[in-house]
């Protein structure tokens, strides 16, 4: 009986002593499944199993050298005709012929159109002949001032007598220069009869018909010289100082922005205009073919003096809107970076905001590109 107990009270003290330990036992594994938890959801566990797990991406790199750069002026503007005239009558008459159609080539000197002449032909006529009667009058003057001349150193005739015959010379020369001046008036008129083109150009509007009876300020035909013509461009008063003669400058047009067009600066405004506080320029453009119209809405660039920047191969640019970027290597990482570029053609660009000489940067951007990623 007594083994029994003892045995009995063994059990139940191994009983116990099993309990504790399971208990312990419990507690320390939710204690540690606790603390596993908690590091698992720390902020930002994640993104730094993200990154560990990310594969570094492969990039050719450039370092950002500096270079002069040719900075330009972007400006807008307009194609005018380098001359546009309303040509007029110039003299009264009717009109008896029209040689020009809207959209005609002509010449310097080619006829346009031509008025009824023939009152002034013979005003013509009458104006020579009065020059010839006036040219005999004055003839005989000079012989009798001639005469009268001898007779007074001789003392035959009187001061007077003398005076008298002088005034009527002088008379008779003033005749033949009034005769002269209005021969040559009748024969400008004559002249003007036949309207002729003042310079090459291409007829754009016809105003007058046959029958019509005009005067000196009536518009016969609108002409206008297309080869070259004129791009003029308007200046900030901020940028007027940089603008001078010969610069080069290159345009696109609305109706074909892919064609640029290439011209220099001729013309530069002596001041700017009070009411838009701006400086007009012009630039000769060539048309020998005709194909750039008066009137169009250019866009233009001109070249101003080279100045020293950082450069960046055209590739590394990715172009977001209006905005541009690169990706610059900082730490064996990408650095997504903006930058303020010029406007300089070629396989480079130049920097002027963004980066500096000596930064390596991604030379071709890729659309897979982002910023952080590791560089390999």
């Amino acid at each position: 009986m007594r083994k029994s107990h003892r045995q009995g009270s063994t059990g139940r003290a191994l009983a116990i002593q099993g309990v504790v330990v399971g208990g312990l036992v419990l507690a320390w594994g939710v204690g540690c499944g606790g603390r596993v938890d908690a590091a698992e959801n720390k902020p930002g566990a994640q993104a730094r199993q993200a990154t560990a797990q990310e594969s570094a991406v492969k990039a050719d790199t450039v370092a950002v050298s500096e270079a002069k750069v040719p900075r330009y002026l972007t400006l807008t503007g307009s194609l005018t005709a380098n001359e546009d005239a309303d040509v007029a009558a110039g003299v009264t008459g009717k009109v008896v012929s029209v040689h020009a159609e809207r959209g005609s080539v002509v010449k310097k000197g080619d006829v346009l159109a031509k008025l009824d002449a023939r009152a002034a032909s013979a005003n013509l006529d009458d104006a020579r002949a009065q020059v010839v009667q006036a040219k005999s009058q004055q003839q005989l003057a000079n012989a009798d001032c001639e005469r009268n001349a001898k007779l007074f150193a001789s003392g035959t005739i009187s001061s007077a007598d003398h005076d008298r015959a002088e005034a009527q010379c002088r008379n008779a020369a003033a005749q033949v220069a009034s005769a002269s001046a209005r021969l040559t008036l009748l024969e400008i008129n004559v002249t003007d009869a036949t309207i002729r083109a003042p310079f090459d150009g291409v007829v754009s509007e016809r105003v007058v018909s046959v029958g019509e009876y005009v005067q000196p300020p009536t518009k016969v035909v609108t002409l206008v010289a297309l080869d070259p013509l004129r791009l003029q461009l308007t200046v900030p008063e901020s940028s007027a100082a940089l603008i001078q003669k010969d610069q080069p400058v290159e345009f696109t047009l609305t109706a074909a922005p892919n064609v640029v067009h290439q011209a220099k600066v001729a013309f530069v405004g002596a001041g700017l205009r009070s009411g838009s506080r701006d400086l007009v320029v012009e630039a000769l453009v060539p048309n020998k073919d005709r194909a750039l119209i008066p009137g169009q809405f250019a866009t233009a660039r001109v070249q101003l003096n080279e100045q020293p920047m950082p450069v960046v191969p055209r590739t590394a640019l990715v172009e977001e809107g209006a905005r541009r970027k690169v990706f610059v290597v900082s730490d064996g990482r990408l650095e997504e970076r903006f930058v303020q570029v010029s406007d300089g053609a070629g396989e480079s660009v130049g920097v002027v905001a963004g980066v500096r000489v000596g930064e390596r940067v991604v030379a071709v951007a890729r659309p897979e590109l982002r910023d952080g990623q590791k560089l390999q």
